[in-house]
């Protein structure tokens, strides 16, 4: 073999070795094939939700509101919108009522208070009984679902807070039902009395839809009556009804929210009364209500 041959023999073997290893010479050793595609460099960041189920329900103003699905939709004027469905409950025993129109969106600091009115939908809702709703509000390219806070009411009277996700921030102004039950004497007899059969602490007051200003709420007792005398004038109203606050301070019933007026005749008892007193909020500690004014026959009223 001439030494020639020999040369090209090594020469030879290290060519397939190179292909056998994906290597060219010459191509900058190391380097990606520029025919095959480029790996990523990164996942692309998830876009932001479009529709949210918010899951949440609220008191206000005599309606309990279950808050169901929020989405971003195109206005009717052409821009963003946020349109939040519910189910709207309302807990008057007589009255029917629209859902309450005193509402805002917040994200951060922005707050969004145009309602966009034609896809709104808010019906008048018969007493007693449920409709669904939609509130709708138009937004702009800083709105953030995730992040989105619906406010309900006034800022003079107690107002409700739902975050759309988590439940961090809500304010339910969800009604607190107090466990108590007994008498309150009327006089040292003890023949005339109330029997207090319930009572809650509540931010609103269903029958007539009203709401307690900011920094309060309303404690309502319901009681019978009854007459063990033969006494004809045994009459219950509101203005002989009093609560002591665990301060001392003495307060009347409330306008607009205790109906107390009920009448036991002889020898019978008398139901349906409702005594509603507006304290400072949170409501916490012993109260006493009175009849006449009437101390020893007070009723304590513990409240956690």
């Amino acid at each position: 073999m001439s030494a020639m041959s020999k040369l090209r023999v090594p020469a030879v073997s290290a060519a397939i070795a190179l292909a056998l290893t994906g290597c060219v010479p010459g191509s900058g050793g190391g380097q990606a094939d520029p025919s095959r595609p480029a790996a990523a460099s990164g996942s692309p960041a998830a876009a932001a939700p479009t529709e949210i189920q918010i899951n949440k329900s609220y008191w206000y103003t005599g309606f309990k509101v279950t808050l169901g699905a929020a989405r971003l939709v195109a206005s009717s004027a052409g821009g963003k919108a946020v349109t939040i469905e519910g189910v709207f409950q309302n807990l008057s025993p007589e009255h029917p009522r629209e859902p309450a129109s005193d509402v805002l969106l917040t994200v951060g600091d922005r707050t969004y208070a145009e309602p966009d009115h034609q896809l709104e939908q808010l019906p008048e809702v018969p007493a007693q009984r449920s409709q669904p709703g939609t509130y709708a509000f138009a937004v702009d390219e800083h709105f953030v679902l995730a992040d989105a806070v619906l406010v309900v009411g006034r800022p003079a009277d107690r107002q409700a807070a739902i975050p759309f996700t988590g439940p961090d921030g809500l304010v339910a102004l969800e009604p607190k039902p107090v466990s108590i039950t007994g008498k309150v004497l009327r006089e040292k007899s003890g023949k005339v009395y109330l029997t207090v059969s319930a009572a809650e602490v509540r931010a609103d007051e269903p029958l007539l839809h009203g709401e307690a200003p900011t920094g309060q709420e309303f404690v309502r007792l319901t009681f019978s009556a009854t007459n063990d005398t033969a006494a004809g004038f045994a009459w219950v109203f509101d203005r002989d009804l009093h609560l002591r606050l665990p301060d001392g301070t003495v307060i009347a019933t409330a306008d607009n929210c205790s109906r107390a007026q009920i009448y036991p005749a002889p020898y019978a008892t008398a139901t349906g009364g409702l005594a509603c007193f507006l304290v400072p909020s949170p409501a916490s500690g012993e109260y006493l209500l009175t009849w006449n004014r009437y101390a020893k026959g007070a009723l304590r009223v513990p409240i956690d």
